[in-house]
């Protein structure tokens, strides 16, 4: 029996191209890349030196960073993050998650492309902030796209 893919697991796509395309299945109306390249020196130029995607949703602002391969890049990335100034004053405003995507399996069956979320605005904000403590128990009435 096949198993039916989703349009952001099938093979050719960069990681910009999957969460583009897992967000579109998910129900965020807006979504815009961030990420562009300067011309002369050949060099990607992230939002705030960290977003690669913004989504919209009906109640939810999204901050993504995309990242290949699902070992120590996401790691880095993560924090990388989490020494960013900017990242703290934006987790005020937005949810920041770091995305990769890995091929991933029982041994046996088919692989397919996973997705690997982590939030990090709770981890951003100070911890006596009433935000971080409701993020935490869950009170936080925010769509968790985790």
């Amino acid at each position: 029996m096949k198993t039916k893919l989703k349009s952001w697991q099938k093979a050719g796509l960069s990681p910009t191209q999957r969460s583009l395309a897992w967000l579109r299945e998910n129900g965020y109306e807006f979504m815009e890349k961030t990420e562009h390249i300067i011309p002369r020196v050949h060099q990607r130029r992230d939002l705030f030196e960290f977003i690669d995607i913004l989504a919209v949703n009906h109640v939810h602002l999204l901050a993504i960073q995309c990242c290949a391969g699902d070992g120590g890049d996401h790691a880095d990335r993560v924090h990388r993050i989490m020494r960013l100034p900017v990242a703290r004053a934006l987790a005020y405003y937005m949810d920041i998650q770091v995305w990769s995507f890995a091929i991933r399996g029982e041994r046996g069956a088919p692989k397919m492309w996973t997705r690997r979320a982590t939030p990090l605005t709770a981890k951003l904000l100070p911890k006596d902030s009433l935000l971080r403590e409701k993020i935490e128990q869950g009170t936080w009435d925010v769509v968790n796209v985790a």
